[in-house]
């Protein structure tokens, strides 16, 4: 088996089938290009012949050098994807990465606000249209659980006031509909009345837009959060991703199931939505110990 060759076809089925972008299959290239040098260096000619002590050994090295806990997972599914290829090709018998989770110590779980955190983000009265869009950012983010990217990039036309969804579109151009929520419906609405007055819009206008009425950007997005969470001495725990943590989090706190989290979040594989299901055990515990007749020490 030429590494090499089936490399090429990997990243080609990512380009084609896949439809992952530029930026998402050259990680993907970076990746495995790291760990064919180690197969290489452990004298491993070929993917058919890697077992799953040496991806575990590949891992373990590159985490003595100081790799990241999000890179040494990134590396690990970067080599599941490949095999998971050449399963479905035929051109191996024998998976090695199948059955290795990312250890949890490699992983630290997300972090995310609790409620009153963000309530206190959003709860102050403000005049300016900036702040009022900020909040309702925040709001949005938190509601939604969208990427930042998605959310930069929903237009008015995506959102069904009516009917409380939203439509976005996410990784690999794949279409979603998410629940927006009645407090977020409010405070879009609070914003669009306000942003009328100053910036015309249509169907086709994006719904959030910097002092100019053009698309924010992603950084637009974090100057808005960290003042908000300036204000409320949160800033160094507070970042634009942090309200999708806390939107997973809370939803399983509260009794939803890990698949419905999963569809929301847009997660192709449910393995990225487990990173939350620590919720799941804590909630477990809390019953056992609340109603069963030994469940408290």
């Amino acid at each position: 088996m030429n590494n090499n060759l089936v490399l090429s076809q990997f990243l080609n089925y990512l380009y084609v089938q896949k439809s992952l972008s530029e930026n998402t299959i050259l990680a993907y290239k970076r990746d495995l290009q790291k760990f064919f040098i180690f197969c290489l260096e452990q004298n491993i000619e070929s993917l058919d012949k890697v077992q799953s002590e040496h991806v575990v050994a590949f891992l373990l090295g590159e985490k003595r050098k100081g790799l990241k806990p999000s890179s040494l997972s990134r590396l690990l599914i970067s080599i599941k994807m490949i095999y998971k290829y050449l399963a479905t090709q035929k051109m191996i018998s024998f998976n090695p990465a199948h059955a290795i989770d990312a250890p949890r110590l490699w992983k630290p779980l997300p972090k995310n606000l609790d409620l009153s955190e963000i309530d206190s983000m959003i709860s102050s009265e403000v005049r300016k249209i900036n702040q009022l869009r900020d909040q309702a950012v925040i709001e949005f983010l938190y509601s939604t659980g969208l990427r930042v990217t998605e959310l930069i990039n929903l237009k008015l036309k995506d959102i069904d006031f009516d009917s409380g969804l939203l439509k976005c579109v996410g990784k690999g151009e794949k279409e979603r509909y998410v629940p927006l929520g009645k407090y977020a419906i409010k405070r879009i609405k609070k914003y669009l009345s306000m942003r009328a007055k100053k910036y015309p819009y249509n169907r086709e206008s994006y719904v959030f837009v910097n002092p100019s009425g053009k698309k924010m950007s992603r950084v637009g997005i974090w100057y808005g959060i960290k003042k908000r969470a300036g204000e409320v001495n949160l800033e160094q725990k507070t970042h634009p991703h942090v309200f999708r943590h806390s939107f997973a989090t809370h939803l399983l706190e509260n009794g939803a199931d890990l698949r419905s989290v999963q569809e929301m979040l847009g997660h192709s594989d449910i393995s990225t939505t487990q990173i939350y299901t620590h919720v799941d055990r804590k909630r477990l515990k809390l019953i056992h110990e609340q109603f069963h007749p030994r469940g408290k020490s």
